[in-house]
């Protein structure tokens, strides 16, 4: 599947979600956090209508509700996509600690993988933290 923005492929990331499996494993949160903060997120996009396009530059960001809580849905390759979200078809592939940088909400909480077993959620200030636990470019 194609990443919608550009054409190119999205990202498989058998690295990332080993990691934060190990660190959910471990109860170590800060792993968890660097793992997710250091990828790249395939952000699931709705067919848009004629005169709905997002502006330039924008992401639209789907939103789900569980039990009172809205959740923005990511996924960590196509494969956790397809596997958590078969009906999905369209996406784009983002950065997450940019996704967490540019956050929109204080009431959106991230669901990372939702769907399957190495499922997690994020509450609205550890989404806006990712950007910290991601290594700095040199």
């Amino acid at each position: 599947m194609p990443n919608e923005a550009d054409g190119t492929a999205l990202p498989d990331n058998p690295e990332t979600e080993r990691a934060i499996a190990e660190g959910m494993a471990a109860g170590d949160t800060e792993a968890v956090m660097r793992a997710v903060a250091n990828s790249e997120v395939v952000v699931p996009q709705a067919a848009v209508t004629p005169g709905d396009e997002a502006p330039d530059g924008s992401l639209s960001l789907p939103v789900i509700e569980q039990d009172g809580t809205q959740y923005v849905p990511v996924f960590t390759s196509e494969a956790s996509m397809s596997k958590g979200a078969p009906e999905l078809s369209e996406a784009v592939a983002v950065s997450a600690a940019e996704l967490g940088a540019n956050w929109p909400s204080d009431d959106l909480w991230l669901a990372v993988n939702p769907g399957t077993e190495e499922g997690l959620t994020l509450p609205p200030d550890a989404v806006k933290s990712l950007p910290v636990y991601a290594d700095d470019p040199e």
